[in-house]
């Protein structure tokens, strides 16, 4: 009932727009009585769905600093008991949630904390982990469909953005209206084990997802569309490929691994339970799908920059680019950022893959990927902590 309630809120704007004033007004009206305790750090990744992402490495990066001695940490998550590695926590959207935001004094995230309102009080620090490069699908203000409901829902005040590309700036600061002040090229904390993958642990991971170790691995990850969506509100998404075709052209070799986005709510299509597909839809960790991988297909997804990293082939496969493009939109022209550009039809991907040249797609991924669009990597957790607790920490936005 909640949840349906949610939806009607977010896809009604009239209910948004009261839903928004209402509530931060008595949320703003609540917190003078409420004192900051600058001791006290919320972490919320993907709006609560998930331990995960940026925030689970920064805040894992802190249990074992000395500055942990002098700070408390709670999470907060849509079902906290999904969660119990974690010490504190509370439901988001509940009363505790909201006084405990109230009273940190520092929020991080790698989306918001703000829950669509406009409550933060000053003296609490906010900082966000971007959760996807941009770089490749529009965002914010660039979307032409973006309409009165998402400015007033984005009115964020960070005190520090982390981001790890290299052209990120210019775009987020048009996009999302933000000086380029706050924003932190230190590369991404939840990225800092793909840099550090070794055999054993992808034989490890192999072997935790169910894939044999003497196949490859390619992943299907693709992004979500927000214009695709059920009666209730609710992003769906169809898996746009003939299995049997897969099974029978590849079969021998590789085991196929199907993810999606984290906003999807719901795969469409029924998937094979024949060892060949394996159902990855939710798994929790997206870099040890990215581990295990010898090639990724994608489409209009930031995962592409973050794969990069490992320097291994990529496809994108842009079946409704078109519509895509009508939709949403995009800041980069696809067919000049992959090797095979945007691969429209299934025939067309299944024949890419079984006569690429792998080391030369490897060195693609590498020199025009990689190396053109990532600014750092590696290191992050330890970079953004000393930005954080550093009292007299400037940004090197626009360097």
């Amino acid at each position: 009932m909640i949840s349906k309630l949610k939806l009607l809120v977010k896809n009604n704007k009239s209910l948004y727009f009261l839903y928004y004033y209402i509530c931060s007004f008595l949320l703003r009206l609540f917190g003078l009585f409420v004192k900051t305790d600058p001791n006290l750090i919320l972490f919320i990744s993907y709006g609560g769905q998930k331990y995960d992402d940026s925030p689970k490495v920064l805040y894992e990066y802190l249990l074992n600093h000395p500055v942990s001695s002098m700070h408390k940490y709670v999470w907060a998550f849509v079902s906290p008991r999904e969660f119990p590695q974690v010490e504190h926590s509370v439901r988001v959207d509940s009363a505790a949630y909201y006084i405990t935001a109230l009273k940190a004094g520092y929020w991080i995230t790698n989306s918001s904390a703000s829950r669509g309102l406009k409550f933060k009080k000053k003296a609490t620090k906010y900082y966000m982990f971007q959760h996807g490069m941009a770089g490749i699908k529009r965002l914010g203000r660039d979307i032409e469909q973006a309409d009165r409901a998402f400015h007033i829902a984005f009115q964020e005040q960070f005190d520090g953005i982390f981001i790890e590309g290299k052209e990120e700036i210019d775009i987020l600061t048009h996009a999302w209206d933000m000086p380029r002040s706050v924003f932190y090229q230190t590369g991404l904390p939840r990225n800092d084990d793909l840099t550090t993958a070794t055999p054993e642990e992808i034989q490890m991971l192999k072997e935790k997802l169910g894939v044999p170790q003497d196949k490859k691995v390619i992943l299907y990850a693709p992004t979500f569309r927000e214009f695709s969506k059920s009666l209730s509100g609710q992003t769906l998404l169809s898996i746009p490929f003939h299995f049997d075709a897969w099974r029978e052209k590849l079969g021998e070799e590789y085991v196929l691994i199907i993810t999606a986005h984290y906003e999807v709510v719901k795969l469409t299509d029924a998937l094979p339970t024949d060892g060949f597909v394996i159902n990855a839809f939710k798994y929790p960790r997206i870099n040890d799908l990215l581990k295990v991988a010898d090639i990724l297909i994608s489409d209009y997804s930031s995962v592409v920059f973050d794969y990069s990293i490992l320097e291994r082939p990529i496809f994108c496969y842009g079946y409704d680019y078109d519509n895509y493009l009508k939709e949403r939109g995009l800041y980069t022209d696809l067919n000049l950022l992959f090797s095979h550009g945007v691969i429209r039809s299934e025939v067309e991907l299944l024949n890419s893959i079984i006569n690429m040249d792998y080391h030369k797609e490897c060195e693609y991924t590498r020199a025009s990927i990689k190396n053109k669009y990532i600014a750092s990597y590696g290191g992050a957790a330890e970079k953004a902590v000393e930005i954080i607790f550093s009292k007299d920490s400037s940004s090197i936005g626009g360097q």
